[in-house]
């Protein structure tokens, strides 16, 4: 509890003590009147007159006691009421003191800090408010003039209606709830009626916001810290623009929702207080629906779902499940807690938190600078690029009617081994090539114009890895993949584009029915017709066959049958730029001075020097594939005992926390941490099981729930400054879009955390962290490695065991020679794979399951429970069945190891190994944050991963902001010359 609150209950404790003490007096005074009437002395017997006048004297006296009595109560009413009235008036001259002596105000509003949550006590330390009530309180009962509520609704005056959380109860409030914060705080108006009494006036609304209040939402020069140059600039605005877009056109949904004449309410963005919807508990952007009686909120799309199911037609539930997505299920609504009913969706107020129109401002903004710059875009908000003829955009057609040009050069229709260069530079193909007045030419022509997604499957850098079948044709697990059993069948021809199809399949065809189809009209009627005239219908023979080659080779995405993605197959990820194979001799002339090498086949990057200055462009190029890369000797440049088992030991020892079995997956409760690290490089000092084995524990996210700096200052700053890559990894990088947030957000707690865990070499179908993914991009630095003291004494072989786990995985020879070679301290195995193949991994674990005997529930997500392990069989079978092959990765001492967003990957320590990591928001992979976050809002309440802590939608919003406010300055002549 804060000193604030303490001295409120003090004095409220004080007040009902004086209060008992008036009620002891006054009790007591009339005890001693009656007392008096009951101890008068009794005198002797008079006559029947004297009588009488006695008893109408006594009574005369009680009715003068009574008046007394009555009297001195009003006096005491009176003395209470004047002397509240002074405290209310030292209260107002306090504060028109403390706003002449304070300097401006800031531009967000600031609650009390009794309102706020410890952690976020801090924060408010170092701001100011800007006040909410400017006028002094005597002179609003006199205007009676409507003013903003400037405390909680039990503070304001205890007749108010109360919000949800001020009706909380202490103990409610000391459960796990998502906000405690009054909700009407700097959002609901209130005025002083003319006896006196504070009414409700309504809520803010877009005209209450002044130039400060929207000047922190729209792009302005000076931005804030960091600053970023106009490269960096025009690189935001290129890869987060159409995302920002996208954004700009779900908030305009909301007005479809509620109405062209709809009011909308303006709820101030209040420092420290993360705005969450109660009922996915997402992160709050712009756009939600409140209850004006309890201030309950909901967000768009909940809000979307309500209606839906209010209002759904049987005819769209069945076109929405031929579309292939799964229909979100309907989450409960709170009940209002004014009146204990269900709150109807029709009256709930439209609200936004970005002030006046500065969202739509900057959207326009973002188009006029990508037009100005000249940076591509492709977003959904311009009407010319969605109108559609006959099913097909225009753009698309206009590309295709390029394309049957004679001067126009094929780009990407014919296959290399059937196209020969002339000296003209034509491209010549033995194919069959249909008329270009056909509609088959037309349609084929369309399928090849995009040269660059149509190559990503046949330059994939896994055909170097070619099988030859009893055919003689090349096998590629990742553009042809089959079922176990079925390589010795016989494979379809490889087509890598629409265009191969039509015309390998076709060309035999048309000419053998040639004859017969003289009588017949040359042009075809429709795209059916085209399809059926040179595909022929094949009927599959097994549900595996069916699964791998479903996949189109135009790079679309794969049909799922054990699966069912959340938002259709129109909204799984493809791949933008196609993964290519490198070598070093080729790299070696591009990035002469830095110093690298390539692991996995050519398909991952090792940089050899963490702070070499031209690591950042061969960095990029690929980060922006979605690689991971691997990044070493990092240890160079930390203190090394800062990191030691002995260390930790020392300090951390007598804490108590939660270990967890990684055999077992259980959790072993309370547990001293020097049990933990006794048993780190000896056996026998381990914590063991039931049966007396010892048992494979591990700390994740240590130390929980505290800030790493706070906690670890000297580790902290260790880390930061021998991070690699700090562009990217610093909380101040320049590429990192979270250093875009500005003060008055609650930035989102990326780390740094610690993962440390006992190795598991000896068991090789069980990992230290199983499979997973991410919401942001993570650096994983290794800065410890130990062996067991049998193995240091040379009782065990060092790196037998590992060795083995090695050959197991299949680890590249380069990678084993850094082992049995160059001596390394091997320390973890990664297996990664790309985020745009976590479907497919989803549904092949969910046909696991199945094979298994296990029943798949409904919001039951394989890689999100990290309950799997991917073994060496199973890995297997995912290379064969669904194409998906991942990056073995070995991480030694010093190796520091980049995973993108959304790539699932596992973990199994070989050694004894403490890793740190740090994550980070890259402008690569902001659209994979941003599925992600749609992910999240399926999973179960109890899920870790349930709750939106990277509120991406504000980072996206404020990096696309800062950038537009450095092209708008900057002049496109100027950096050219």
């Amino acid at each position: 509890m804060s000193e604030e609150q303490i001295k409120k209950i003090v004095e409220n404790c004080r007040e009902s003590v004086k209060e008992k003490e008036i009620k002891q007096t006054e009790e007591a005074y009339d005890k001693s009147l009656d007392s008096d009437d009951v101890s008068e002395p009794k005198q002797e017997p008079m006559d029947t007159e004297e009588a009488q006048d006695s008893e109408s004297n006594k009574k005369n006296d009680k009715k003068d006691k009574k008046k007394n009595k009555d009297k001195k109560e009003k006096k005491n009413k009176k003395e209470k009421q004047v002397k509240e009235k002074e405290r209310e008036r030292e209260k107002e001259k306090e504060k028109e003191k403390s706003d002449q002596e304070d300097p401006e105000p800031e531009n967000v509003y600031v609650p009390p800090v009794s309102m706020l949550k410890d952690s976020e006590q801090k924060v408010q330390q170092t701001t100011f408010s800007k006040p909410l009530v400017r006028v002094p309180d005597s002179v609003l009962r006199k205007t009676c003039e409507p003013f903003l509520q400037d405390g909680s609704c039990s503070e304001v005056t205890p007749k108010l209606m109360k919000c949800r959380e001020c009706k909380m109860t202490p103990t409610q409030r000391g459960k796990t709830v998502p906000n405690i914060f009054c909700r009407f705080y700097a959002f609901r108006r209130l005025k002083y009626s003319q006896r006196g009494f504070v009414t409700i006036d309504g809520f803010s609304e877009l005209s209450d916001a002044e130039q400060d209040d929207i000047d922190p939402w729209i792009p302005k020069s000076p931005i804030i810290e960091p600053k970023i140059d106009v490269e960096t600039a025009r690189f935001i605005i290129g890869r987060v623009g159409d995302k920002f877009c996208e954004l700009v056109q779900q908030e305009k949904e909301s007005h479809v929702c509620a109405g062209d004449n709809a009011k909308v309410a303006w709820k101030r963005a209040v420092t420290g207080v993360r705005e969450m919807c109660d009922v996915c508990d997402t992160t709050l952007f712009n756009m939600h629906w409140v209850c004006h009686k309890c201030g309950f909120v909901v967000c768009l799309d909940c809000y979307k779902v309500k209606s839906s199911e209010m209002d759904e037609e049987e005819s769209q539930d069945k076109r929405e499940e031929s579309e292939g997505g799964v229909k979100e299920e309907q989450r409960q609504w709170l009940t209002c807690s004014a009146n204990r009913q269900a709150h109807d969706v029709d009256k709930l107020m439209l609200t936004q938190i970005i002030p006046a129109d500065a969202l739509w401002e900057v959207g326009r903004m973002v188009h006029e600078v990508r037009d100005k710059w000249q940076i591509h875009r492709a977003c959904p908000c311009s009407p010319k690029n969605n109108t559609k003829k006959n099913g097909i955009r225009n753009d698309l057609m206009n590309e295709a009617i390029k394309h049957m040009s004679p001067k126009k050069k094929l780009v990407n229709g014919i296959g290399s081994e059937e196209k020969s260069k002339t000296k003209n530079g034509n491209i010549k193909s033995t194919v069959y090539n249909p008329d270009s007045s056909s509609p088959l030419s037309l349609l084929a022509d369309v399928a090849s114009m995009d040269s660059e997604k149509t190559r990503e499957r046949s330059e994939s850098p896994l055909l170097t890895k070619k099988k030859d079948g009893k055919n003689g044709k090349s096998y590629n697990p990742i553009t042809e993949p089959v079922s176990p059993g079925s390589s010795e069948k016989k494979m379809p021809p490889s087509c890598s584009t629409l265009r191969e199809l039509l015309t390998k399949t076709a060309g035999s065809k048309v000419k053998n029915n040639n004859e017969s189809n003289k009588k017949k009209s040359k042009n075809t009627s429709s795209l059916c017709d085209i399809i059926q005239k040179v595909v022929e219908k094949q009927a599959p023979k097994d549900s595996d066959r069916v699964v791998a080659e479903a996949a189109d080779k135009d790079n679309e995405p794969m049909k799922l049958l054990h699966y069912k993605p959340r938002f259709g197959t129109g909204h799984n990820l493809v791949r933008e730029t196609p993964i290519i194979v490198h070598n070093l001799t080729e790299t070696s002339v591009l990035y002469p001075d830095v110093p690298h090498s390539w692991l996995c086949d050519g398909r991952l990057l090792r940089l050899h020097e963490p702070r070499h200055r031209g690591n950042l462009k061969i960095f990029m190029e690929q980060w922006k594939r979605g690689q991971p890369v691997l990044v070493s000797g990092v240890d160079r440049y930390i203190n090394q005992e800062l990191w030691k088992p002995a260390y930790f030991s020392k300090h951390f020892g007598e804490f108590e926390n939660d270990l967890i079995n990684c055999r077992t997956s259980c959790l072993v409760v309370n547990q001293p941490m020097k049990h933990f690290w006794d048993g780190f490089s000896c056996m026998e000092e381990r914590l063991v099981d039931e049966e007396g084995t010892p048992m494979l524990l591990k700390l994740k996210d240590w130390p929980p729930g505290d800030d790493f700096s706070d906690v670890l200052p000297q580790q902290f700053n260790d880390l930061m400054q021998s991070l690699p890559l700090p562009e990217y990894t610093r909380r101040d990088g320049r590429l990192n879009l979270v250093s875009r947030l500005p003060d008055f957000l609650v930035k989102p707690d990326l780390g740094p955390k610690m993962y440390i865990a006992y190795g598991s070499a000896q068991y090789p179908k069980e990992g230290t962290t199983n499979l997973h993914l991410d919401v942001s991009d993570a650096t994983n630095v290794m800065v410890y490695v130990g062996y067991l003291e049998e193995e240091e004494r040379g009782y065990i072989e060092k790196d037998r065991e590992t060795l083995k786990a090695m050959e197991m995985a299949r680890c590249d020879p380069i990678t084993k020679r850094r082992i049995r070679e160059v001596r390394e301290t091997p320390g973890a195995l990664w297996h990664i794979f790309d985020a745009v193949d976590a479907d497919k991994i989803r549904d092949f674990l969910n046909k696991v399951g199945k094979e298994r005997g296990e029943t798949i529930e409904q919001h039951h997500d394989p890689i999100h429970d990290q309950s799997w392990y991917l073994d060496e069989s199973l890995r297997d079978r995912l290379a064969k069945e669904y194409g998906v092959l991942g990056y073995t990765i070995l991480q030694c001492v010093g190796d520091a190891i980049f995973i993108p967003a959304g790539a699932p990957h596992q973990v199994r320590n070989l050694n004894n190994c403490i890793k740190v990591a740090e994550d980070f928001v890259s402008p690569e992979n902001v659209h994979h944050c941003f599925q992600l976050t749609q992910e999240f809002r399926h999973l179960s309440e109890g899920h870790s991963n349930h709750e939106d802590k990277l509120q991406i939608k504000n980072i996206i919003y404020h990096a696309v902001k800062d950038a537009t406010a450095v092209l708008n300055d900057a002049d496109p002549n100027d950096i050219d010359s």
